[in-house]
């Protein structure tokens, strides 16, 4: 989507949220594996299986990072803020690390981005990982004012934060 000359790709802007995050987490002497670290989409299923594969015999979560849409994603449209999603039938940690992911976005967010709550879902990435899991909606690529402010520095910057903070405050409760 474009507007007032920022160009936004999602697939480009998870990225680069993820190698942040990956960046932070490692200044906080957290271990974060990207399993994508590829410029091309990789089905959903192999994603499963790479961290099923790097998680065994091992404490760890999975975290998915997306931005989110709404209606038929060629026009802007009023849909925002910042989703966390957990399996509907999820473990007792999966919920725990989706409480602490929502504490901190709704905390390094608040009056910037509408807090769009913990919802339950099936989607197969938390659905069939062996390990906690949850799912982000960082903001909504759709939504006109929201994009500009998600490719920016002090957007990303609150995401790495809240995503570190969360896997700081489960890694102490776990």
């Amino acid at each position: 989507m474009v507007k007032d000359d920022v160009v936004f790709y999602e697939g480009v802007n998870n990225r680069d949220n993820v190698k942040r995050i990956i960046e932070g987490m490692e200044k906080a002497g957290l271990e974060a594996i990207d399993i994508i670290n590829d410029w091309r989409d990789v089905p959903l299923n192999e994603r499963v299986r790479r961290a099923n594969e790097l998680g065994r015999g091992r404490k760890c979560v999975y975290i998915s990072i997306h931005s989110d849409a709404n209606g038929n994603g060629k026009e802007w449209n009023q849909a925002s803020g910042i989703g966390t999603y957990v399996y509907q039938k999820g473990s007792k940690a999966s919920n725990d690390l989706a409480k602490y992911m929502n504490q901190e976005l709704v905390c390094n967010f608040h009056g910037i981005a509408k807090d769009r709550k913990i919802k339950k879902c099936a989607f197969y990435v938390v659905r069939n990982t062996s390990m906690p899991a949850v799912l982000l909606e960082l903001g909504f690529h759709t939504h006109n004012k929201e994009v500009k402010l998600m490719v920016g520095e002090d957007w990303k910057s609150r995401v790495v934060k809240s995503v570190v903070d969360a896997c700081n405050i489960f890694e102490l409760k776990n």
